[in-house]
């Protein structure tokens, strides 16, 4: 497998996020014409991309709970399409390859089964710290920290 299509096997991954997660969502992504009292963060993908940012920034893993009870995000090829923030993100990802448990040098080696295996893990690593960074959210939300600015997660990533 080529880097090219190492990199595509991961960008047509669907990561997901827990149920109880949707409220908090629904609070504080853009989901159409909708006000909220609070600064929104954009489409969803944004919401979930922050806070697998504030998850690896405040080391917050959170596993997901069985799968029945979480649902299917958008493939992460298609968040913020034609730009750079997905290879940035990737290459976050890339630079956690001891969490993540693969070595580079062993890529090229690897059967598509153990390739597969790699790309199952990665796609875990974002799942788990997205979760994290949204049960903090959640967290703040609930216990009415959660400040309303147009910094907020500028503010939360401090």
């Amino acid at each position: 497998m080529t880097s090219q299509e190492f990199k595509a096997s991961i960008l047509i991954k669907r990561p997901r996020y827990a149920n109880s997660r949707i409220p908090l969502i629904e609070v504080l992504a853009n989901k159409g014409s909708r006000s909220s009292e609070y600064s929104q963060f954009g489409p969803i993908y944004e919401l979930y991309i922050y806070a697998f940012m504030l998850g690896i920034k405040k080391n917050l893993k959170l596993p997901l709970p069985p799968r029945d009870l979480t649902t299917d995000f958008m493939e992460i090829g298609k968040w913020k399409r034609d730009s750079s923030l997905v290879d940035f993100l990737l290459m976050i990802i890339f630079t956690k390859s001891d969490e993540i448990r693969f070595d580079w040098n062993d890529l090229e080696e690897m059967d598509e089964a153990e390739l597969n295996h790699v790309i199952s893990k990665i796609i875990t690593f974002i799942e788990e710290y997205a979760n994290g960074g949204l049960e903090y959210l959640h967290g703040l939300l609930d216990r009415g920290e959660l400040e309303n600015s147009h910094y907020m997660f500028i503010d939360l990533y401090k």
